[in-house]
């Protein structure tokens, strides 16, 4: 039993160095770009927080497969994890609506909250995370509403279409992984219910 244990936490220690492995080498990327463009233009501060989502994102994901059996909880898991990064990383590099220095920008912020507060209120139970991530699919389309009657669509914004666009593109994928964990959360009560 010890052995298993031990087996079982080498090889995740291994994941999360290879996570590490793979941020750092996906950091070459813009330092190389700025040494060849002008337009690449990162501070220390943008590497570091670039660096902490990037392994951040990548531990919780290794975490989430090692703990998880069912695979429609990996599948939610690893959906709601890619997308909650799309999120933060597009909103810190342009901005969702606008451009990043958008005050409404801001709003976007708490849709990671919701998560993270969400997952440890429903102790990261199927049924709780499907609520969770329901309640952060909701959240980009209210804020779109907001945009739009804050007439955030006339120039120098973005048009009425790509506002709704993008904000309906998470909360398209935070729904998938709220239905993700919603079917995990089906498959433990039928398993439950055999018994």
């Amino acid at each position: 039993m010890k052995l298993t244990i031990m087996n079982a936490n080498n090889k995740l220690l291994k994941h999360i160095m290879g996570v590490g492995f793979v941020a750092a080498l996906l950091l070459l990327f813009p330092l190389i770009g700025m040494q060849f463009s002008e337009e690449v233009m990162w501070t220390y501060t943008d590497f570091i927080f670039a660096g902490i989502l990037l392994f951040g994102t990548g531990t919780a994901f290794v975490f989430a497969l090692h703990k998880m059996q069912n695979s429609s909880l990996r599948l939610g898991a690893g959906i709601a994890l890619v997308s909650t990064f799309l999120l933060v990383w597009v909103n810190l590099a342009v901005g969702i609506v606008g451009h990043e220095g958008e005050s409404i920008n801001m709003l976007y912020f708490t849709i990671p909250v919701i998560g993270v507060i969400g997952a440890f209120l429903s102790r990261f139970r199927s049924q709780g995370m499907s609520y969770t991530l329901l309640i952060m699919a909701i959240v980009p389309m209210i804020i779109a509403v907001i945009a739009l009657m804050g007439y955030l669509q006339e120039p120098p914004h973005n048009s009425v279409s790509q506002i709704l666009g993008v904000n309906a593109f998470f909360t398209v994928l935070f729904s998938l992984s709220a239905i993700s964990f919603r079917n995990a959360s089906h498959d433990v009560q039928e398993f439950e219910a055999d018994i």
